[in-house]
């Protein structure tokens, strides 16, 4: 059996594939429809975000982090978390289904109501594959889930498009939504042997709930702290400003979700797996947060950096409103995965009602702050925000303090120093592309001489965490060499 180490190091090299085929995909195919769809249109699917996202957490009732943290769930286990999660859904969709002309209202878009009820049935769906999802997730299994996940973004993609170029519109939006989480449940169906068992036991819930409905109140709290958002605005603004919120959030997610999606899947069954070794998983999560810092600041900081040329060029004028708002949401999006590596690492010490205190008072702060801003227009509203969630960031010192003895200094030491050159490499670049004027020269070359820049400087510096990818990569050259010499001489 491969170690953590080896089984860690694999796993970040397919959750990256992963994330980074998706992204591709989702980039490419979100480009081709933006040019064809209108920001009204987009708006419509960002005004009942907020319901669809709570929704989906409230099926998921924080039983499958639950179940990737036990060291040895059994088959009564699943199959009761299963069915009670299949359950709520259903309860959950009639509920927002009879609810569907007060949502409408509520925003004075009479197209919601069938289109909202169509597109909630997309969480009935994700019910049906929670449960393989957390075993291959558990099993750090990012080879199967890179290629569900690729392989439903990328029929969905194909199909909304399809939709698009027929003239349905928003409604083009709403079936990709709905058939990504069928085409995602169908795929993990067939990448994991596991079945529901015709059975259901009420202990095997009732002793996970002290811990599940911990982080199922931090979900909750969270998704309506982040849905509030597209709530207010679709209230007092039009769908115009809404869709520019939107699609501003759909490109930010982009690189967050590449560098999310390779450290969070990772995080929770890793650290779990050494929460009895203080000192080990010490090291472990200080490593991941340098990695994540590492990728982070360029990739998501670098979205803002080049927000303006990469909207021109790729999605064209109409979209300009959306500009600012990317940037803002970089500023926070660059923090967003080291802040899950907090959370991650209080689960898996078992301490989720610490992370359910913190998510309570962000959350109201945060609603607090866009009550109060609203009126002063998107980008004040963002900027009040951001600097909210940043000040937020500082509890989590303290409890990784006491957990882990790695507080302020140490992610200081660890962190800032990438976020820095990250800034210094872009002021450089600048300076020295002003007098391009081509829009298009332009993007490629703060592309291409950022990235080079960055890596040259790290490599200048020999920053561990570079040489260690690049170790990585060799050893799998030499194995893949070793392997095809071997086949030969058979």
């Amino acid at each position: 059996m491969k170690s953590l180490k080896e089984r860690t190091a694999t796993g970040i090299f397919w959750g990256g594939l992963n994330t980074f085929s998706q992204q591709l995909v989702q980039l490419v195919f979100g480009i081709v429809m933006a040019r064809i769809l209108m920001p009204d249109d987009y708006g419509l699917i960002g005004m009942i975000s907020v319901f669809t996202l709570v929704a989906n957490t409230l099926q998921e009732s924080g039983f499958s982090s639950t179940l990737i943290k036990m060291q040895a769930p059994t088959k009564e286990d699943y199959a009761s978390v299963f069915w009670f999660n299949v359950f709520i859904s259903l309860v959950i969709y009639l509920i927002l289904f009879v609810s569907a002309p007060a949502i409408a209202g509520f925003f004075d878009q009479p197209v919601l109501v069938d289109y909202s009820r169509v597109v909630f049935l997309s969480f009935v769906f994700n019910a049906l594959g929670i449960i393989q999802n957390a075993i291959l997730t558990k099993q750090i299994a990012q080879k199967q889930l890179a290629m569900v996940n690729l392989g439903s973004i990328l029929l969905s993609c194909v199909l909304g498009l399809t939709f698009a170029l027929l003239d349905f519109a928003h409604w083009a939006i709403a079936i990709q939504a709905v058939s990504l989480s069928f085409f995602r449940t169908l795929l993990l169906w067939m990448m994991s042997d596991w079945r529901p068992e015709a059975s259901f036991h009420l202990p095997a819930l009732k002793r996970m709930f002290p811990f599940s409905v911990k982080l199922l109140f931090s979900g909750v709290i969270t998704q309506l702290a982040g849905g509030a958002y597209s709530l207010f605005l679709g209230k007092y603004y039009d769908a115009e400003q809404v869709g520019y919120y939107t699609q501003a959030n759909k490109w930010y997610t982009i690189p967050y979700s590449i560098v999310y999606g390779i450290i969070n899947t990772l995080a929770l069954p890793v650290l779990s797996e050494i929460s009895n070794e203080t000192e080990r998983q010490r090291a472990v999560f200080r490593k991941m947060m340098r990695f994540t810092a590492f990728i982070s600041f360029p990739m998501i900081l670098g979205l803002a950096f080049i927000a303006k040329e990469f909207i021109l060029v790729m999605v064209t004028a109409k979209w300009l409103g959306a500009v600012v708002i990317l940037q803002i949401l970089c500023i926070w999006g660059a923090f967003v995965p080291m802040y899950s590596l907090y959370v991650n690492v209080m689960i898996s010490r078992g301490h989720p009602g610490v992370n359910l205190i913190f998510s309570l008072v962000n959350g109201c702060l945060l609603l607090a702050t866009i009550v109060a801003t609203v009126h002063l227009g998107v980008v004040k509203l963002l900027l009040f925000t951001t600097a909210i969630n940043l000040l937020t960031l500082g509890a989590y010192f303290v409890v990784a303090w006491r957990l882990l003895r790695f507080g302020l200094t140490d992610f200081i030491r660890d962190v800032l120093p990438f976020g820095f050159i990250t800034v210094a490499v872009f002021l450089v670049v600048s300076i020295l592309l002003k007098p391009v004027d081509n829009i298009y020269l332009l993007l490629i070359l703060k592309i291409l001489l950022s990235a080079l820049l960055y890596v040259g400087v790290m490599k200048l510096l020999r920053v561990v965490i570079l040489e260690e990818i690049l170790g990585y990569f060799s050893g799998m050259k030499r194995k893949f060499a070793v392997q095809k010499k071997n086949d030969e001489t058979k």
